[in-house]
């Protein structure tokens, strides 16, 4: 799928957990950490939820793994809350193993230089229900845009 531009605004309510991402690891190794960490929560509270991952990237390293939930949290999970706000946004739909991911990254990259615009964080990524099969893994790239 061909990436898209969207001047339109996209919020996000995420609950998760953060931390600035260690250069020395695998930007894979923080994300599963975290997500490890939102699942066991989520498990252990009973959380309703509508079942897909969500990565945020951030200045400085950070980075937020969360999912959206059905209903807020009652006041005694450990889950940090989080906003995105999308203002303009480049959008990519990546089919097939994560490992590929960077092709997908440099359409996005590609039309976002052809249109004139300019990226800056957050960027959001939101992986689809598992698949064994890794040729049918999604993955959704929402590439923030200068407004």
């Amino acid at each position: 799928m061909e990436p898209i531009i969207f001047n339109q605004r996209k919020k996000v309510t995420l609950f998760g957990f953060s931390k600035t991402h260690d250069q020395n690891k695998a930007y894979g190794d923080t994300i599963f950490e975290l997500l490890d960490k939102v699942w066991k929560e989520v498990s252990e509270k009973g959380l309703s939820h509508k079942g897909t991952n969500h990565v945020v990237y951030e200045d400085g390293d950070n980075i937020f793994a969360g999912i959206e939930l059905l209903l807020p949290p009652n006041e005694d999970t450990l889950l940090e809350e989080k906003d995105v706000i999308l203002e303009k946004y480049a959008y990519g739909k990546h089919v097939g193993p994560y490992s590929e991911l960077e092709r997908t990254y440099e359409s996005i990259r590609s039309i976002v230089k052809s249109s004139g615009e300019h990226h800056e964080l957050p960027l959001l990524e939101v992986y689809g229900h598992w698949n064994e099969d890794e040729s049918k893994l999604e993955t959704e790239i929402f590439y923030n845009l200068k407004a």
